[in-house]
């Protein structure tokens, strides 16, 4: 069997540089069946996913997955994942981890087209003796053995990085799969590409904007990168009057907050990920508790393709000097006056914690409350029942 060559890239970095064994046999029909999987992807309605199984497969990989960051701070934007537990992906989004995720800092500063993994088939030391204490605590948890990964494109600041953790149990990534995960790369760039375009492409902006315009509620709909695909009139108009939101040059809703920007864009992609996962739990954030605060009510849109997958963000503004109406609360949501009162604050974007230092009860009893409005309406989570009641009240 011919031995594969790979030419040097012209920015390679030479501490980088991996021996190249030759290729064949089943690593060989192994690297065709991935790179077909790949292209494949891009036709039907599964996202990355069948990729990342037969990687996991072939490489006895643990998790991982094709992430969209930002920089300054480094924060995940999007993403396609594989391997992590539920409600992994929407805690590690809204924490502040990605900042300090020493894997994702590592990969977006390779080469493109460059894998490298942590140990380099050194089987003398462990990925724990590497990391910093925070990632070290996720990593020995997990039981990681080892991590791998790319750059895949970076532009305006913004990266697209591939990972793929392992369980110690399988050791270090050997050179030999280096090697074919490098043979990848190119494939893996030209993929991510082409599934980036189809985002921005296949959707019909201009039909979108002449629905959105029949609905006379704000209503913003972002696409599967986090971009806004359309906002309706009603939108442009609250944004205008309000002076606190707008969306920018690079087609981001943003606050005038800083802080605000980042809750809702956190929000924005635990939605995208959310979406890529069939799964419909909604996400609201409140961006202002001044003179006319809003509620921005996110919710994962999941459409036949998976290119087509968004978000749709309804606005309410609401008036501060005016008292929720608690009795339609009782009536809608089955509750108590007790539990009406709580729901409204709840409803004005106010904690648990909040909660019970407005009410002067204890944190224990104001969790009490909450967890028996999410029994009597058959929620699972604090945000459903956040964004319904916001709906109501609104």
């Amino acid at each position: 069997m011919t031995n594969v060559n790979i030419p040097s890239s012209p920015d390679s970095n030479t501490e980088l540089a991996f021996p190249f064994p030759s290729l064949g046999g089943e690593d060989l029909q192994a690297y065709n069946t991935l790179v077909s999987t790949l292209y494949r992807c891009l036709h039907d309605n599964s996202g990355f996913q069948p990729f990342f199984d037969a990687f996991k497969h072939h490489f006895k990989a643990l998790q991982g997955g094709i992430l969209g960051l930002s920089s300054n701070p480094q924060r995940m934007i999007y993403g396609w994942t594989f391997g992590y537990p539920e409600g992994f992906e929407e805690w590690y989004i809204n924490s502040d981890l990605p900042e300090r995720d020493e894997a994702l800092t590592r990969y977006r500063q390779l080469p493109p087209r460059q894998f490298d993994s942590f140990l380099r088939g050194d089987t003398s030391r462990t990925i724990l003796d590497i990391l910093g204490p925070e990632s070290r605590a996720w990593a020995e948890q997990v039981g990681m053995g080892d991590s791998a990964g790319m750059l895949v494109t970076q532009e305006n600041g913004d990266s697209v990085v591939f990972m793929a953790n392992r369980h110690k149990e399988f050791g270090p990534y050997t050179d030999n799969e280096l090697l074919q995960m490098n043979l990848l790369a190119p494939h893996i760039e030209n993929a991510v590409a082409l599934h980036l375009k189809l985002y921005k492409t296949r959707s019909d902006n201009e039909n979108l904007a002449t629905a959105l315009n029949h609905v006379k509620k704000p209503l913003i709909v972002f696409n599967a990168l986090g971009n806004v695909a359309q906002a309706n009139d009603a939108a442009h108009a609250l944004m205008e009057n309000s002076r606190s939101m707008s969306i920018n040059d690079s087609g981001r809703l943003q606050s005038t907050d800083r802080q605000m920007t980042r809750k809702l864009q956190d929000a924005i992609t635990t939605c995208i990920v959310l979406s890529h996962k069939g799964i419909l739990s909604p996400q609201t954030v409140f961006t202002s508790r001044g003179q006319e605060p809003i509620a921005v009510c996110l919710t994962p849109l999941i459409a036949d393709s998976a290119e087509n997958n968004g978000v749709l963000a309804e606005l309410f503004s609401f008036d501060p000097s005016l008292e929720p109406d608690q009795e339609r609360l009782q009536t809608l949501f089955h509750c108590t006056p007790t539990e009406a009162a709580v729901a409204a604050l709840l409803a004005q974007g106010l904690s648990a914690s909040d909660v019970a230092e407005r009410k002067q009860i204890s944190i224990h009893t104001a969790r009490q409350h909450i967890k028996s409005l999410l029994a009597k309406n058959g929620y699972r989570k604090q945000t459903e029942l956040v964004s319904m009641l916001v709906r109501a009240l609104a």
